[in-house]
């Protein structure tokens, strides 16, 4: 029971904490955290602290490559979302989720060692961030009142999708688990919380800036996988979650050296 509480309330506090910084600070950066490996944080240390360093190590593994599966999820909610009508959200869900697990499947299917992952994710990641780059901003302007039904409902969300994943990667051994990491169950309750309580344009200026966030994610699996065996599972996750956090400072200086203008 402390274990279900525990999931329910960081995937709570992180799709309210992203929703809070693309109303209130910008969709730009708040695309860019999405990326982070929030969920695989989540799933490593759940996940391979009840089934050992063993599982998580190849679950890390997997995750790798599992990075392209999010990609195709990302693109295939994208595409959707410039659908014009009511049912939007739906449609461009259902779509992500079709082509995440197409992707994922395919990937199961493979074997994997650590550069062979790192390469295939890695160019697909340059290849989606090239196409889909934008500097637009799409700031938030209007924000209703956060009611205790709105809330509730996106609590909801994101409590039912983290628990969900969690469960399930428990159940089907270290690849699809590692599989399973780079699957949006953050991001996902995330962009339809944006796109119903706003617009698809501001939905797509996340996507775009989506891939800086998942080298991120990069950073962390590559760490974890290496570490895990010499730390165990939870310093292993830290020093992962360290990684990634100094390319997150990193971009930050970076971005705001390179033009004023484009500055976070």
């Amino acid at each position: 029971m402390s274990l279900l509480l525990a999931k329910i309330i960081i995937s709570v506090l992180v799709v309210l904490g992203l929703s809070w910084i693309a109303e209130h600070v910008n969709p730009r950066i708040a695309g860019i955290l999405s990326g982070m490996p929030l969920g695989a944080v989540l799933i490593l240390i759940f996940v391979g602290g009840e089934l050992g360093p063993v599982f998580a190590v190849t679950s890390a593994l997997y995750a790798i490559p599992a990075i392209t599966a999010t990609i195709a999820f990302a693109i295939g909610y994208y595409v959707m979302s410039r659908l014009e009508s009511r049912w939007s959200p739906l449609f461009s869900s259902v779509a992500g989720l079709v082509c995440y697990f197409t992707v994922a499947a395919g990937l199961n299917s493979l074997t994997f060692n650590l550069g062979l992952g790192i390469g295939v994710s890695f160019a697909a990641l340059v290849l989606f961030a090239y196409t889909f780059h934008s500097r637009e901003q799409n700031k938030i302007q209007s924000k209703p009142p956060m009611t205790m039904d709105r809330l509730l409902l996106r609590s909801g969300m994101a409590a039912t999708f983290v628990v969900a994943i969690t469960t399930v990667a428990h159940m089907v051994g270290p690849r699809w688990s590692g599989l399973l990491i780079g699957f949006p169950m953050t991001f996902l309750p995330f962009l339809l919380i944006i796109h119903v309580t706003y617009s698809a344009a501001h939905v797509r200026t996340i996507i775009r800036n989506f891939p800086l966030g998942l080298i991120g994610l990069l950073c962390f699996l590559i760490v974890a996988h290496q570490t895990i065996p010499l730390l165990g599972v939870n310093l292993a996750v830290v020093a992962a979650l360290g990684a990634a956090l100094c390319y997150l400072s990193a971009l930050g200086l970076f971005l705001n050296r390179l033009k004023p203008a484009a500055a976070l």
